[in-house]
């Protein structure tokens, strides 16, 4: 059963540009145009929210409240329920982007991989090295030249991102449990258990449990329960959908099993984690 009837936003929707495709679009805030989001929604493409010499407040990501703070990095990636409210000093800008307007593809990057922390706190030194580079993206306008600016803001990130989170940045370059989590994204409402997912790889159960406890600190059991319940908490949240289309969209065939399994991990019920957050 697919599982629609989230909120995505393209760039082009964001924008108001019709009958359009965007790719690519950096927004330069000085201060924030727009400080409250107070709805949550999800986009179609890759976000660098780069937080400049002032700001302050919350960005909600997957139902996770952040600290917003001077000299932040917060990493969005396709399919992520996000909202923010930050004060209306706030500057900064927003990187914006597709995945095939990336050079290197979004599963290499450990700050876009699904369990992954989604920001990155700089030192005075890291931000004024990029805000040069992002100086030098905003006035490029040769989409060829952009890409690689934006591929070296990538590298830059991801290297910082290397020394402030070293087992989510070892986790995401092994190659076993880089091809389980793009297997997971894709088949997390099919399949469950591990040994599909195991059999699809070549390894065993036990050697896939077990690579990924080493290299991440949790099993690859577990990896599987969180991408179920963090889809649930979309669903709840930016979905009308009642519990049981959610239960089925899932893959369980049976919806008492389903708020036992919800109810379990996070100490509610759906229906009292839909009226938490505000839904009804």
């Amino acid at each position: 059963m697919a599982i629609t009837g989230l909120k995505t936003l393209g760039i082009e929707k964001i924008f108001n540009l019709p009958y359009r495709q965007e790719d690519f679009k950096l927004v330069q805030h000085a201060p924030i145009n727009m400080p409250v989001i107070d709805e949550a929604h999800k986009h179609d493409f890759f976000m660098l929210l780069v937080i400049g010499h002032k700001g302050s407040g919350t960005h909600t990501i997957d139902f996770r409240d952040y600290k917003a703070a001077p000299r932040t990095v917060f990493f969005l990636a396709p399919g992520q329920a996000h909202q923010w409210n930050l004060s209306a000093n706030t500057t900064g800008c927003q990187v914006m982007f597709s995945g095939s307007f990336m050079l290197q593809k979004g599963p290499m990057w450990p700050f876009f991989t699904p369990s992954a922390n989604p920001l990155l706190k700089l030192s005075p030194e890291q931000y004024t090295q990029l805000d040069a580079e992002l100086q030098l993206m905003s006035g490029e306008t040769a989409a060829n030249i952009t890409q690689h600016r934006l591929q070296i803001i990538l590298l830059l990130l991801q290297r910082w991102y290397a020394v402030a989170y070293p087992s989510e940045t070892a986790a995401a370059g092994n190659r076993l449990i880089n091809r389980f989590l793009q297997l997971l994204e894709k088949q997390y409402a099919q399949h469950s258990e591990v040994s599909y997912y195991a059999a699809k790889l070549h390894v065993t159960p036990s050697y896939l449990n077990t690579v990924c406890r080493k290299e991440s600190g949790i099993t690859a059991s577990e990896y599987i329960r969180e991408r179920l319940l963090l889809e649930a908490k979309r669903l709840l949240i930016l979905t009308d959908m009642d519990v049981k289309e959610i239960a089925f969209s899932l893959g369980f065939s049976d919806t008492s099993y389903f708020s036992r399994f919800f109810r379990k991990y996070t100490t509610q019920t759906p229906m009292d984690f839909r009226r938490h957050a505000g839904h009804l």
